[in-house]
């Protein structure tokens, strides 16, 4: 089969502009990075994917929106880009904006300045070798947008081809397979207890009709990203159920999750029908209370 080219993805990209970039890629059936790649010259701009480049000089931006997801699970939140900790895992410590990646997965990075209906849509969208999304970073009304042009020319690349090339993704070292695994809670391992379906789903709902302050962990194998604090707001829309709070928003598909377990530490884990973890979730005080009124699986 003929590869499709940077000029055929552009213009099938200019009939259907509305699709999340991360869908129309699947419908045609590339990595998200060859969608970026597709657009360098025009919209896009390659740049060092080297956190220990790109996360200090994010700080300059001031408030942005930082955003790691999986297939099943998104999360968003706002703040500035501080206190970058470098290392083999790197961290931004600075809530509300929380984070730890792996730096060897952070192999392609772009930078995007596209039109939207309300001006310039610019971000910053990092993939790994195989072309899936990492991280990404979004720009806001009260960025401060002096410091855009200026951060993309100190990490812009001498090559601005078109080209993608996806590469296999070392399994090795991923940080969020490594948070938990399903094996052990299944074989009985731990002293965990599986937990009826919905809920998480539950657990959100009534968080936040409680006030109770919950923790959220969701990631790839390249980057974690976590909330900590009260839930107010959620929503469920379709197969989706939200939080729609100011500076948080999380989306959690709720027919991707297979199995829900009831760590010893108080912690509930959201795992796909491949045995994936989807998302994790725990809470401070009262949570426990809320843990022990759900119900044990029933099969």
């Amino acid at each position: 089969m003929t590869a499709i080219t940077p000029e055929q993805i552009r213009t099938a990209r200019a009939r259907k502009p509305r699709i999340y970039a991360r869908d129309f890629a699947e419908e045609l059936g590339i990595p998200e990075a060859t969608l970026c790649a597709a657009f360098v010259g025009t919209t896009a701009t390659r740049i060092s994917a080297d956190p220990d480049r790109i996360l200090p000089g994010l700080a300059a931006l001031g408030q942005v929106m930082a955003l790691t997801r999986n297939d099943s699970c998104v999360l968003e939140k706002v703040g500035t880009y501080d206190n970058y900790q470098p290392g083999e895992i790197a961290r931004i410590v600075h809530p509300p904006i929380e984070l730890a990646l792996l730096c060897a997965k952070w192999q392609h990075a772009f930078a995007l300045d596209e039109a939207g209906p309300k001006g310039p849509k610019r971000s910053i969208q990092i993939f790994d070798a195989a072309g899936e999304a990492v991280h990404k970073i979004h720009l806001r009304d009260e960025t401060k947008a002096e410091a855009w042009a200026p951060l993309v020319a100190a990490l812009r690349l001498p090559d601005q081809g078109q080209s993608f090339t996806p590469a296999p993704t070392d399994p090795a070292g991923d940080l969020w397979a490594d948070l938990s695994r399903i094996a052990p809670l299944r074989e009985g391992r731990l002293s965990a207890r599986r937990l009826a379906k919905g809920a998480i789903e539950r657990l959100m709902v009534r968080a936040a009709e409680t006030a109770v302050p919950v923790d959220f962990a969701v990631g790839n194998p390249g980057c974690i990203e976590r909330h900590s604090g009260v839930i107010v707001r959620v929503l469920e829309a379709g197969p989706w159920i939200n939080v729609l709070d100011p500076g948080l928003e999380l989306h959690l598909r709720m027919d991707h999750m297979a199995e829900v377990w009831a760590q010893p530490d108080g912690s509930v884990d959201a795992f796909g029908a491949a045995g994936q973890l989807i998302v994790r979730m725990s809470g401070a005080e009262g949570w426990a209370d809320l843990l022990a009124a759900e119900g044990d699986f029933q099969p």
